[in-house]
């Protein structure tokens, strides 16, 4: 196995100008990243963002005539197709369904054993390395020779993600980690995925709805209609906002439409979120000189303040404002181009 490391410069992925076509669909638009040894990467979106249709090439599921550009997985293109075995066999994969990848009636060291023998792995060999990974993931050595049926929804997890480590894979691709477990676990399951990348350098992927993940991801990518806005370190991404991030978030007796319109004429105000039913958070342009402004503002048109705290934004927060700004741009292009037709006419 190996062991602990920093992030490298050796380039695991590299992906240039990726766009995939099926007949008149184009699903993935002109999309460029790299992957440096070591680092954690959240691919975020919605269903139908392209994430899946991405990883999907990157894991030759994809003929080529189906896309174009330049991808390379540990420095192999998927475009050859003599090059898959060798892909193949540098990446691991754990489905977001344990049962694709578990025999729920046999061990999880028999689970090993079967997954491992279309590697040619030494069987003892084999079984050293899956207590190894097993002890790192927590998982108690007494079910380790009993049916797998019978761990827990948090055991079978982790125990998938052994499976897809067995081999010691370059990077490993994780579809949905966190999905099906409960909810007080998935910040478990989180821990376990960067202690596992810190022990053995794994770069790895991790395709998901759950933007909590990006709290161990070093690089996370939006993407929105195959499209992707940002590629970044998600502390980064969360910096660029107004005030380096800061968020001021207000509790308001009465909170309708009209108070809102109203605040909005504040105008170092850059983004108002209204995140519950009688709450607002603001981001606003150097927060700390215009908030005693704010305050007084509010104060003059009326608006009581039931509670005020400032706080930094999360990723979260950071992703629905990327989306909603992103939408919002569409809607003008496209109002943009009805009032052009309309011209014409």
């Amino acid at each position: 196995m190996r062991c602990n490391s920093v992030i490298s410069d050796e380039v695991m992925v590299d992906v240039d100008n990726l766009n995939v076509i099926f007949g008149k669909s184009h699903i993935v638009h002109d999309v460029s990243f790299k992957v440096k040894k070591g680092e954690i990467i959240g691919l975020f979106g919605i269903s139908g963002a392209g994430k899946t249709t991405i990883v999907r090439v990157m894991t030759c599921q994809i003929e080529k005539k189906y896309w174009n550009g330049t991808v390379k997985v540990t420095g192999l293109s998927p475009a050859k197709k003599r090059n898959h075995p060798k892909i193949l066999n540098n990446i691991g994969y754990v489905p977001q369904l344990e049962e694709l990848n578990l025999y729920y009636e046999l061990s999880p060291l028999a689970n090993v054993e079967v997954f491992t023998s279309t590697y040619g792995m030494n069987k003892q060999k084999t079984k050293e390395i899956a207590k190894e990974l097993f002890t790192i993931l927590d998982i108690p050595e007494d079910t380790w020779k009993k049916r797998t049926k019978y761990m827990s929804g948090g055991e079978k997890k982790r125990l998938s993600m052994a499976i897809g480590l067995i081999h010691n894979p370059d990077v490993l691709f994780l579809d949905e980690p966190t999905t099906g477990v409960d909810a007080s676990k998935r910040y478990d399951i989180l821990s376990y995925l960067k202690k596992l990348n810190q022990h053995l350098h794994t770069t790895m992927f991790i395709i998901t709805h759950d933007l909590e993940a990006a709290l161990i991801c070093d690089k996370t990518a939006i993407l929105r209609d195959g499209k992707l806005l940002e590629f970044d370190d998600p502390h980064k991404l969360i910096s660029s906002l107004p005030s380096n991030g800061l968020v001021l978030r207000l509790t308001l007796d009465n909170l309708n439409e009209k108070m809102i319109d109203i605040i909005k004429n504040f105008e170092p105000i850059k983004k108002i979120l209204r995140v519950g039913n009688d709450i607002l958070e603001l981001l606003v342009d150097n927060f700390e000189d215009n908030l005693s402004r704010l305050i007084q503002f509010l104060v003059d048109k009326g608006i009581k303040v039931n509670s005020m705290n400032r706080d930094l934004a999360t990723f979260r927060r950071f992703f629905q404002i990327r989306i909603d700004e992103e939408q919002e741009k569409e809607s003008k292009e496209m109002d943009s181009i009805i009032a052009d037709r309309g011209d014409i006419s």
